[in-house]
């Protein structure tokens, strides 16, 4: 007896949740014991899941997302049209130099800025989009409810992740009106540096939370231990002081400036 269409792609799903879990769990460097104590499942049950043949539940699933740091869309089977749909949201919202897809319809939860600021840092898939933020912050800074956003990351326990990009940003400013740019820039420049850095000390009085102690991961795909140690040896200041391993430095977030060319900020 032949498996229904509808059978077969659901065994395909669970296989490639299997492995994406799997693949998540061994460059941690954790054992099946050690993920399965955080989802209240005997090793066996694990062992299931990682082979396709068991599923995770709605609960478990939320859990593998706080525990590993990494958005829903991980364990999706077409992340391209995601990543596509949250580009196509950051260039209608001013990263004009990254390219749109006009084949995507654009996304309606994603017509607010801060929603598109938000989606793009909880994937944390592209080093490019991330960059891209520091522009569309810049030119929307009167605009964004940078409490709520804080917020939600807090919620999230991505909180240190919304304090990089904090970090990043206000870098980037700096370094970019060392340059001298024109009047008009360099007042936008300094608009958002003020707004920014007074959020900063609002919501991190004391710089990195404690007991944020663990690596999170950005723009950076499933790593082995060679190269972890690697991008920890030679990862920026900023992504050193918040536990960011992630190979993207101020400097991109500077060139993401430039090539959007910011005029202004609203």
């Amino acid at each position: 007896m032949t498996s229904s269409p509808n059978n077969k792609t659901a065994h395909d799903q669970r296989a490639f949740i299997g492995k994406r879990l799997r693949d998540l769990r061994k460059s941690r460097g954790l054992s099946q014991g050690d993920i399965g104590k955080t989802l209240g499942i005997p090793q066996t049950t694990l062992s299931e899941i990682e082979l396709g043949k068991a599923s995770l539940t709605a609960e478990q699933l939320i859990l593998v997302l706080k525990a590993f740091n990494v958005p829903v869309s991980h364990f999706d089977q077409s992340p391209g049209e995601v990543s596509g749909t949250i580009q196509k949201a950051l260039v209608s919202h001013g990263a004009s130099h990254l390219v749109d897809d006009h084949n995507l319809l654009p996304s309606e939860s994603l017509v607010r800025v801060d929603a598109a600021i938000r989606e793009a840092l909880v994937a944390g898939e592209s080093a490019r989009e991330l960059a891209a933020l520091a522009p569309i912050i810049i030119g929307h800074v009167g605009q964004i409810n940078f409490h709520r956003l804080y917020a939600q990351f807090k919620d999230y326990n991505l909180e240190t992740r919304y304090g990089w990009l904090l970090d990043n940003v206000l870098e980037a400013i700096k370094a970019t009106l060392e340059n001298k740019p024109l009047r008009k820039q360099a007042l936008a420049l300094a608009k958002a540096a003020n707004v920014l850095q007074d959020h900063q000390n609002r919501v991190f009085p004391n710089g990195v939370p404690t007991g944020s102690l663990h690596v999170d991961y950005l723009g950076t795909p499933v790593l082995s231990p060679k190269t972890k140690t690697e991008i920890d040896r030679n990862r920026s200041q900023v992504s050193q002081k918040w536990n960011i391993l992630t190979t993207i430095p101020v400097e991109d977030f500077v060139k993401a400036i430039q090539e959007a060319h910011v005029p202004h900020a609203g």
